[in-house]
């Protein structure tokens, strides 16, 4: 009898195991090439002049977009460099990539430089513009190459590199009334700014070189 209980037992374990083994849904990412948070020195156009160094806050992080597409990632400069946080469409692959696109008008709006205005406005359809430095970008030319880089603690990791086209201008801005059910008091009517257009200056743009590594997560290979 003590032995039949303890098959028994054994047998639902197994069981429930197998189940949940069936239940796990395995997810894979379309830009694995790309993804991850890099370590990394920024340098001037032609490479001579280096403008940050390697530090803990200096990180980068590239990512899959909602859309889960191949050669389809945002780009976000962790600690405000740029600032920088853009989605890009690359033509190539991972080990040697460019943007699709530099024509302004078909490159995704940079979000910190969109951001709506401070100062709320007063009434329905009030328009305001402002002058925005990195408005969009656009990759020239980039490299994520396995195991082409050493940490400080001597160990092989990715390497990444990406001259960057970054393009300023102004960004216009227009009034509209926020719905009943949003605002902070329903009697009382709100505006807010919602995003119009962007316009494109080339006397401002701006190219830098992004040089580094992809960030292990020991403590021993950090900066």
């Amino acid at each position: 009898m003590k032995k039949n209980i303890i098959y028994l037992a054994v047998l639902f374990l197994t069981l429930s195991m197998s189940s949940c083994k069936e239940d796990v849904e395995i997810w894979d990412s379309n830009t694995l090439g790309y993804s991850g948070t890099y370590f990394w020195q920024l340098y001037s156009e032609n490479g001579e002049d280096l403008y940050t160094d390697y530090d803990n806050d200096v990180q980068l992080m590239i990512y899959n977009t909602a859309a889960n597409a191949e050669n389809e990632v945002w780009i976000e400069d962790l600690d405000g460099q740029f600032p920088l946080k853009s989605k890009f469409s690359f033509t190539g692959n991972s080990e040697s990539f460019t943007s699709k696109t530099t024509d302004f008008a078909s490159l995704e709006n940079n979000v910190s430089a969109i951001e709506v205005p401070g100062a709320d406005p007063t009434a329905l359809n009030e328009a305001t513009t402002e002058d925005r430095e990195y408005i969009r970008a656009y990759v020239l030319d980039g490299k994520i190459l396995p195991s082409a880089a050493t940490t400080i603690s001597g160990s092989a990791v990715d390497s990444i590199y990406i001259k960057l086209t970054l393009l300023s201008g102004t960004v216009s801005f227009k009034s509209y009334s926020v719905p009943v059910d949003k605002r902070k008091d329903p009697e009382v009517e709100q505006f807010e700014w919602k995003y119009e257009s962007a316009t494109y200056d080339n006397t401002l743009d701006e190219s830098y070189i992004i040089s580094g590594h992809r960030k292990t997560g020991f403590p021993e290979d950090d900066h």
